[in-house]
């Protein structure tokens, strides 16, 4: 009997099929376009992505899965009508036109209280929406007579497989409109920025009976990277994940649920009866895509190249590749900066301080992750933990062991976890104490050496200031 996990990324939705001992027997993974209609817009074509879950859906059915886990990426919305057709593209987490709502009278002074400052920011689902208040009043009104609906994707896909307005609790306590600590509807903050009350799903455990499609049991709904928390096996104080894909998402478990600034954001990771399990994240936007920026440039032709570079000076160089912004200290206008250029300087040197300047940016979010939970490992997953150059200097960086499991899609792996908690299987304790977890490689800090200075980074970055 195999397991399916359905994981829906920025740029791709990705089927991976696991058989009973949680070993991948298939993958297929299809492109979902991106969309620039504005400067800071960045959209998801919603037509293209519901054909290809569709898709999915129907490869898995054909490929005997009885059982199927969604994951899906987090802080977007979309709108749809009853029937499942989308009236608006999806608004991604790259999305930056709140900057549109949150500069402007009287969100710009709403943003300083402090019940709206850690929710009045750029990508929360919240401005987004409030956007939507603003701009697309045909939508909100169809919302109010009960026409449509408002949501996350995670809500706008429950609603495709079960008929219902729902989401789960991972993904609802990011919107800014439930509160993650007593799981409730904030009704102040519907109060102040008059969001309408239509706009709230049901909110349900992770691990729930969400449906039935083309014969199979939907029994997981988790954002990917609560998901990949899961699949590290980072349920217990101590551990911590970087997962690095379009952007890097450096996460911890904390005892309990508290409020953070600075950029970090609060996590509810996972729900399921009794049990709450909470953390602290916070995400640098742009890794992967500073890769792929590189090999645009003709600097590099591919990933695997970047095990070359081992062991070389970078001559001085400092790059700080803050190419979509930075969250962390919250410097969303970020560029990036270069300096120490020579007629001597080589596209490889170049690259090493490029990688350097992106483990230090990831180690800025780390410092303040430390303030609270204590960890003692981070496990990395996501396509730039192959580099063992990566995760070397991460290592450094971070001073601290960083393991990669063999199976590096550590979201999907979380979700078919979960299925298995939701067979009856295992038990959520099993899945705690990472009964899943397979490390095959540990590295410890100090294995390559760092030339730039964190505290030169912070500097830099504090300094960066939005062009007018």
């Amino acid at each position: 009997m195999s397991l399916g996990v359905i994981d829906v990324g920025t740029t791709n939705i990705k089927l991976v099929i696991y058989d009973n001992g949680l070993n991948p027997t298939y993958s297929e993974t299809i492109n979902v376009p991106m969309l620039f209609p504005g400067n800071y817009y960045v959209e998801q074509d919603a037509n293209a992505l519901r054909m290809a879950f569709n898709h999915l859906i129907n490869r898995a059915r054909e490929r005997d899965v009885k059982y199927l886990g969604i994951s899906t990426y987090r802080a977007s919305i979309i709108a749809w009508d009853r029937s499942g057709n989308p009236l608006i593209n999806i608004i991604t987490w790259l999305d930056r036109r709140g900057l549109e709502i949150i500069n402007k009278y009287p969100y710009s002074l709403m943003r300083r209280l402090p019940l709206l400052s850690s929710i009045l920011i750029p990508t929360s689902p919240i401005t987004q929406i409030l956007w939507l208040l603003r701009n697309r009043r045909d939508v909100i009104e169809r919302v109010r007579k009960g026409e449509a609906f408002i949501g996350t994707l995670s809500s706008y896909l429950a609603h495709l497989v079960s008929g219902k307005y729902i989401n789960d609790a991972s993904n609802e306590s990011l919107t800014g409109l439930w509160h993650p600590g007593n799981l409730r509807r904030i009704d102040i903050v519907y109060d102040i920025l008059k969001v309408p009350r239509e706009v709230g799903p049901e909110v349900v455990d992770n691990v729930h009976e969400f449906g039935e499609i083309n014969g199979m049991t939907v029994g997981v709904l988790i954002a990917d990277q609560q998901a990949a928390m899961v699949g590290e096996g980072c349920l217990s104080i101590g551990c911590g994940k970087v997962t690095n894909g379009t952007g890097s998402f450096v996460d911890a478990t904390i005892d309990r649920f508290r409020l953070v600034g600075s950029g970090l954001l609060p996590l509810l990771i996972l729900k399921y009866g009794g049990n709450v399990y909470y953390g602290v994240e916070g995400f640098l936007p742009a890794t992967g895509s500073v890769i792929d920026w590189l090999i645009r440039l003709g600097l590099l032709s591919s990933p695997q190249e970047l095990d070359n570079l081992l062991v070389l000076n970078t001559q001085g160089i400092v790059v700080i590749p803050a190419l979509a912004g930075v969250n962390v200290p919250p410097r969303p206008c970020a560029r990036g900066f270069i300096d120490g250029l020579t007629l001597g300087t080589t596209k490889e040197v170049f690259v090493r301080a490029v990688i350097e300047g992106v483990v230090q940016l990831i180690g800025l979010i780390f410092d303040r992750i430390k303030d609270y939970s204590r960890v003692s490992v981070v496990r990395a997953d996501g396509g730039l933990s192959k580099s063992a150059l990566f995760l070397r200097l991460l290592a450094t960086a971070l001073d601290t062991v960083v393991e990669r499991q063999g199976d590096i899609e550590a979201t999907a792996r979380g979700v078919a976890a979960l299925l298995k908690v939701f067979k009856g299987d295992w038990s959520l304790s099993d899945v705690a104490r990472g009964v899943h977890v397979n490390v095959e490689l540990r590295i410890e800090p100090g294995e390559e050496k760092l030339s730039l200075n964190r505290d030169v980074v912070r500097r830099i970055v504090e300094g960066m200031k939005c062009r007018t």
